[in-house]
């Protein structure tokens, strides 16, 4: 990898945001854009038959064809604008090389939006296909400025696509500033809009069995599906976080569950008014809305052992997993204190 990017690819920890390493010299064969589907953990969360889902992927598959140089994909955080945004870099024409992945309030965002275009000139082979900044109304003038830059430094082949991640509308972006206005102005008609999860009437469901059965092969549990009950709870539930937070519910209640159907008592919580709630001896706590997976299963691990009274054996049979996955997790998050003495 040219040295000059070494740094860019590897600023962010989100799994999402990670790079793929490939050799962008090697022979590989056209791309043409696929139907998005639920075939692979990429792609579960534009399962479903809404009409909003369906007008989501008819937009994804017409924006990876027509390759504009700066595309905006807008939507509520957690909705899947990165995901969106990732499959249409991997089906457009520019999907051989990386994707770039950076934060608008980065500190560090115009010194890399500098080194990007200092490599298109020096070295294109080695430059990413496509450059996504996320949360684009909250970048500075000079960001904007470089993004500019960026478009203009390419000449006629277009090296280098521009993705621009919003949670606010074209609107509420194009008032932030002239700057903004300016850039959405290059934009043109080349918007994908991601619907957020309480506008796809009836993909609750599908969606929901889509990540149940990821999660179960994930924690290797042998899950059969999700109870008619528990689809139920979830449907009337209006998920402010979206479907990043229906994705971690039902993770979490996989990892609690230790029959063979995920029931309505692991999805305990939903509806209630509260971020969060006390509990007691009888229950974990409930994911807090825009928390991560990491927290919810620290918190679970600590109400399954104080319930067990730090027995390992007691307490991995509370979470449906191994004694050796159990220790495992209390070593990977710093919770060997919570083990009975006669356990360590």
């Amino acid at each position: 990898m040219h040295d000059s990017l070494r740094e860019i690819w590897t600023t962010r920890g989100d799994e999402l945001a990670q790079v793929e390493f490939r050799s962008v010299l090697a022979v590989q064969p056209p791309r043409t854009a696929t139907p998005l589907d639920s075939s692979d953990g990429a792609d579960a969360w534009f399962a479903g038959q809404s009409a909003a889902v369906e007008r989501l992927r008819s937009r994804a598959c017409t924006v990876a064809r027509d390759g504009a140089a700066i595309v905006l994909v807008h939507g509520e955080p957690g909705s899947g604008k990165l995901r969106t945004t990732q499959w249409i870099h991997r089906n457009g024409n520019r999907g051989r090389r990386p994707l770039l992945v950076l934060d608008a309030d980065d500190p560090a965002l115009v010194r890399q939006l500098d080194r990007v275009i200092e490599t298109i000139a020096s070295d294109p082979s080695h430059a990413p296909g496509t450059v996504a900044i996320r949360q684009i109304e909250r970048a500075d003038a000079a960001t904007l400025e470089r993004v500019t830059r960026l478009l203009g430094c390419q000449g006629v082949e277009l090296i280098c696509a521009i993705a621009l991640l919003a949670n606010e509308t074209t609107e509420q972006v194009r008032a932030r500033s002239q700057a903004h206005a300016n850039l959405l102005g290059r934009v043109g008609s080349a918007i994908v809009a991601v619907p957020a999860l309480r506008h796809r009437a009836g993909d609750v469901g599908e969606l929901t069995r889509l990540f149940a059965e990821l999660a179960a092969r994930r924690y290797n549990k042998s899950i059969r599906g999700v109870s008619p009950q528990a689809l139920a709870k979830l449907e009337g539930h209006d998920f402010p976080g979206n479907v990043r937070e229906l994705a971690s519910i039902v993770e979490h209640a996989v990892l609690r569950s230790s029959g063979d159907w995920v029931t309505a008592e692991a999805f305990f919580g939903l509806g209630e008014s509260a971020a969060v709630r006390s509990t007691d001896a009888s229950e974990l706590i409930i994911r807090l809305p825009g928390s991560s997976l990491r927290e919810i299963e620290v918190q679970a691990l600590r109400l399954a052992l104080r319930m067990a009274d730090g027995r390992i054996v007691r307490a991995s049979e509370l979470l449906g997993i191994t004694r050796h996955a159990l220790r495992r997790k209390l070593e990977k998050f710093g919770l060997n204190e919570l083990r009975a003495p006669t356990d360590l």
